[in-house]
């Protein structure tokens, strides 16, 4: 009720995840990747119904920005912020035209001066934007039907789309679908020319305002749509090659890419340089780009018979200040073909003759090999141009083209001139959406909401809450949500509130119970609030927090939107509910899949337990793996092992023996160490290896009885029953779980001797066994009378000695 009173929680309407498994509907985090429901495994359905939501868009912001000051592993807060997907762009209106001659003024409800806001991120491309995409559930198709003319085609797209779900819809290895509007279009606003408008189902209505203007010269799904539909390509941003801040005057160069029928490329060649280039050249005074390359063309090649195509690209190529030209060349390139038989002789320069200028054909297939033995840039600047002949896409920033008063501006500093021109707005757009919450089922919350007679939303007063879910319920998911089939509940809102007053029937998430639970831990007996502001100021924010990586973009993300929706409601004390997170993994089946009823591969431990022990299947768990993330398929091979384990450490008491060695005092000390650390960092598995390596030299030398009593406190958390019964076997008092946890000495750990690595100019080269505090001469002395390393070191001038006491020596020599 506090959130609907504040706007955070609200009744609207929209495109929904429904299952027809469920019969519900579910929130685009309970979709899997596949379409496909996380429950029932039933393929989703998208319908447009009326439905309860929770503003946490209006927290999208604070949600990313926040990230950066919890100790979280990256990873998960990168899932985050790659989820919520904020992009800085620009909305930018473009008018929508009615070109279709059979409709009349008259009879049209149509506004005729419609405006379509799109967003982008790229707004320093608008100049090379040459028509528009809607997403086909957009509403603007349907208000335009009558000026639709081919709305039969149109149509049956929509109907189609609406079978794909978003994943597939985004999927850039599958053709591109779409349709043209005719009768309909848009007007560039920068360029003001008429440009076409289709719908195309990688546009989602979801994203942005679910329009987009379509700049196929720099967006791989705009240019696959562009090549199918026959749409204009046009440049907007050239790439730049060995920028540089210090330049003088441009120097526009016309460049041909050249291929005869084989398909190999004709390149200039200059030999003593070492560099590789396009035949083309500077364009003169009065010049048309054409006449340029051909007279070059002529004058460098000695073909008189080629065929100038269409253009490829345009690139800048700085030149520093130092260079011959001292300027920036403003490289225009265009495909051409020639004739082989037509070349003539060709007249160089004796400057070209002392270069050793020459031009070469080279096949395809060694064009990029033999041009990265030439000069990097110029290298890199040829193989560019070949890439975007051959459909590459070019989607960085750079300098722009084609853009009237732009032009020559990098893209950055274009974007807000632009947008600034043409009446837009800077602004940031997200992937997330709204949390839909509400259920058509019987399990969860009730929503405290009742409608009067004319259909208007209102909370139920405090004074009648809780407000409990009825029990005269048949809640079989029918399609029909349950608590609408309550005669209770309708006679309940009509008793309170009056006749015709009708109660929601919906049930929220369960998200919305685990979103906030852990509040409610701290006070349960409050009957004044969620949890006091006391106990929160004692206990709160939870200091470390573990749970499933399936839960990233769900529960965790929900419950941290909730924290910070109760913080503005001065219901709690911190913006952020968790100071660290860890995700567990996972145990999965013996098949290596998760565990399911449906997949027949469930495990129950209690099967284990009873032929094994608890203590065997808990300690089987934690040597598994690693705690964090990764998961596990259940082995009884390994199980048994750990059995094993545990069998061996209960028979240590016939190694006890008078005199310990001390060698076994030092790996006793050693393991406690190494167990109280892994402990502490969550790793079990660690810890229980350092103990079996422990067992194993107890077997092999013997061991005390303090140690062993030490030991079995140092195992007692992995394997608690079995430890008490080699406790109470040794006759110790009370249990061994009310014993001090065992404190190592970390002087009775040192080594009297270490082995280390004897490294000559980083290479090993051989090994010597010193005192851990020797120094540096004593190890380089020691060093140079092994023979190993003797053999590399005669006739040598010691340079610099690398030493690290106990771990290496390096000789520089």
């Amino acid at each position: 009720t506090e959130f609907f009173k504040n706007d955070i929680a609200y009744r609207g309407k929209g495109v929904v995840n429904w299952c027809p498994g469920c019969n519900t509907v579910i929130a685009n985090e309970q979709v899997l990747a596949d379409g496909t429901c996380e429950r029932s495994g039933d393929t989703i359905e998208k319908r447009e119904m009326p439905q309860w939501m929770l503003r946490i868009t209006k927290y999208a912001d604070r949600l990313i920005d926040d990230l950066d000051t919890l100790d979280w592993p990256e990873h998960i807060k990168e899932a985050q912020r790659q989820w919520i997907g904020r992009s800085r762009g620009a909305m930018i209106d473009f008018k929508i035209n009615i070109t279709n001659a059979n409709d009349s003024a008259e009879s049209s409800t149509v506004n005729r001066t419609t405006l379509m806001t799109v967003f982008t991120t790229r707004p320093d491309t608008l100049y090379g934007a040459t028509y528009l995409v809607l997403a086909p559930e957009h509403p603007l198709v349907a208000q335009y039907e009558a000026q639709i003319s081919n709305w039969t085609e149109v149509a049956a797209y929509i109907a189609e789309t609406k079978q794909k779900d978003d994943q597939d819809r985004l999927d850039n290895t599958k053709e591109k679908t779409g349709v043209k509007l005719e009768g309909i279009t848009a007007t560039n606003p920068a360029s003001g020319e008429e440009i076409p408008v289709y719908i195309s189902d990688y546009v989602l209505a979801s994203y942005g305002t679910g329009a987009i203007m379509a700049v196929p010269a720099h967006d791989e799904r705009d240019y696959a749509f562009a090549k199918k539909f026959g749409a204009e390509i046009r440049q907007a941003v050239a790439a730049i090659f060995n920028e540089s801040k210090n330049i003088g005057k441009e120097r526009v160069g016309i460049y041909g890419l050249i291929q005869n029928d084989k398909g190999d490329y004709l390149i200039q060649h200059l030999k003593k340089p070492g560099y590789f280039w396009l035949p083309g050249g500077g364009i003169d005074d009065g010049e048309t780009e054409f006449e340029c390359l051909e007279r070059e063309l002529l004058e460098e090649t000695g073909y008189d018979k080629f065929v100038i195509g269409e253009k490829i690209t345009e690139v800048f190529y700085d030149y520093p200040a130092q260079a011959k030209y001292d300027g920036r060349n403003r490289a225009i390139i265009y495909r051409v073909t020639v004739d082989e038989g037509s070349q003539s002789p060709i007249s160089y320069t004796e400057k070209e003759i002392a270069d050793d200028m020459q031009t070469k054909w080279v096949p395809t297939d060694q064009i990029k090999k033999l041009l990265d033995t030439g000069e990097p840039t110029r290298s890199a600047f040829i193989n560019f141009v070949i890439d975007i002949a051959n459909g590459s896409i070019f989607s960085s920033n750079g300098y722009l083209v084609q853009s009237e008063e732009f032009s020559g501006l990098n893209s950055e500093d274009a974007k807000e001139k632009i947008v600034e021109k043409v009446g837009g707005r800077m602004t940031s757009t997200y992937r997330l959406r709204d949390w839909s919450i509400g259920r058509q089922r019987y399990w969860g919350v009730p929503i405290p909401i009742v409608y009067d007679p004319d259909g208007k939303a209102h909370p139920v007063p405090k004074e009648h809450l809780p407000w409990l879910l009825p029990e005269d319920v048949d809640f079989r998911p029918t399609g029909e949500a349950p608590l609408a089939k309550s005669e209770a509940l309708k006679k309940r809102a009509e008793e309170i509130f009056g006749a015709g007053w009708t109660p929601e029937v919906e049930t929220m998430d369960t998200f919305v119970d685990s979103s906030w639970y852990f509040l409610r831990y701290l006070d349960n007996s409050n009957e004044e609030g969620p949890t006091s502001l006391k106990k929160q100021a004692e206990w709160m924010p939870i200091d470390i927090y573990f749970g499933g990586a399936e839960h990233t973009t769900m529960h965790l993300l929900y419950s941290r939107f909730w924290q910070k929706a109760l913080l503005d409601l001065n219901l709690v004390t911190e913006s952020e509910p968790y100071k660290r997170r860890i995700n567990r993994g996972l145990i999965l089946g013996p098949d290596g899949n998760k565990m399911s009823k449906s997949k027949g591969n469930v495990i129950d431990p209690d099967e284990h337990v009873k032929t094994v022990g608890a203590d065997t299947v808990k300690m089987y768990l934690a040597f598994m793996g690693p705690y964090e993330g990764a998961n596990y398929p259940f082995d009884l091979g390994g199980i048994a092992g750990v059995r094993r384990f545990l069998e061996r450490v209960y028979g240590l008491s016939d190694h006890i023996v008078d005199e310990e060695p001390a060698e076994m005092t030092k790996l006793l000390h050693k393991t406690m160490i190494k167990v109280r650390s892994d402990i502490e960092t969550f790793k079990f598995n660690t810890a229980i290896s350092a103990m079996m390596i422990f067992v194993n030299q107890a077997e092999k030398n013997g061991l005390s009885r303090d140690t062993y009593l030490a030991f079995v406190k140092t195992l007692a958390p992995f394997a608690p029953h079995l430890m008490e019964e080699i406790w109470h076997d040794l006759r110790e008092e009370g249990s061994v779980h009310e014993a001090s946890y065992p404190i190592p000495n970390p002087q009775l750990c040192e080594d009297e001797v270490v082995t280390i690595g004897v490294q000559i100019n980083g290479k090993m080269r051989g090994s010597i066994t010193l005192a851990p505090d020797a120094t540096e001469a004593e190890a380089v002395d020691m060093a140079l009378l092994n023979v190993d390393v003797a053999r590399y070191a005669e006739h040598i001038t010691l340079k610099k000695v690398i030493y690290v006491p106990g771990r290496i020596l390096n000789l520089i020599v």
